[in-house]
């Protein structure tokens, strides 16, 4: 008994899960539009190259279904039988239209990106922040900052260090190792926050060309 009742109750979702699908699909067929994301990607026309000798619009699947003489009484299984039809084409067109926008935006994108180069245009803020924050310009060293605040105690210790290991370990060569590094440390840092707005501006210069290159090769590869 309890079956029987399990069965008849999944039929009636079932009817009515078909009856709603059969009704969208009627309704897409007589009323649906494709929505178009025309403002979200670039969508200038250029007849200098295919790709963008047409709007996105213009790509768009043939489809055709004859409903001229589904009013009839005798036609009108038919009549439902193609409005189906018509309602699955426009979901198809639907989801090509979506893949197209999205692979153009995606293109758009990447193109983009390849242009937008902010680092370039902030580089001299960059590199102005970071001798602020060490105390250390072209000009020389400045009153606050970082690296001059640590740099006596830094002297302090490597001084210490030094007398240590030359004077009671007898560590000559150590102890000079130890100065040797220390001041090869100090100028080659020093001398990159003196000049860093010109170091990250060749940094970026190089990994933009870097960029520019494998894209082009890319574009060889794929299209030769």
């Amino acid at each position: 008994m309890m079956k029987s009742v399990t069965k008849e109750k999944v039929f009636h979702v079932l009817k009515q899960v078909l009856l709603a699908v059969t009704v969208t699909l009627v309704l897409l067929s007589l009323l649906g539009t494709v929505a178009h994301a025309s403002g979200l990607v670039d969508d200038t026309i250029n007849a200098g190259n295919l790709y963008s000798k047409y709007p996105l619009s213009n790509y768009q699947l043939d489809f055709y279904v004859d409903n001229s003489w589904s009013w009839l009484p005798w036609n009108w299984l038919d009549g439902i039988g193609k409005s189906v039809q018509y309602g699955l084409y426009c979901i198809t067109n639907f989801v090509w239209t979506i893949s197209l926008y999205l692979s153009n935006a995606t293109g758009y994108v990447v193109q983009q990106a390849y242009k937008l180069d902010f680092i370039n245009d902030m580089a001299d803020s960059i590199g102005k922040s970071i001798q602020t924050l060490a105390g250390v310009t072209e000009n020389g060293f400045s009153s606050s900052g970082f690296y001059v605040g640590f740099l006596l105690i830094i002297i302090l210790i490597v001084g210490v260090y030094t007398a240590y290991t030359g004077l009671l370990k007898r560590e000559t060569s150590k102890a000079l190792h130890a100065v040797i590094n220390f001041v090869v440390v100090f100028i080659v840092s020093a001398s990159f926050i003196a000049y860093a707005p010109n170091y990250i501006q060749k940094i970026n210069d190089f990994s933009s060309d870097i960029s520019t290159a494998s894209l082009d090769l890319g574009t060889k590869i794929m299209l030769p």
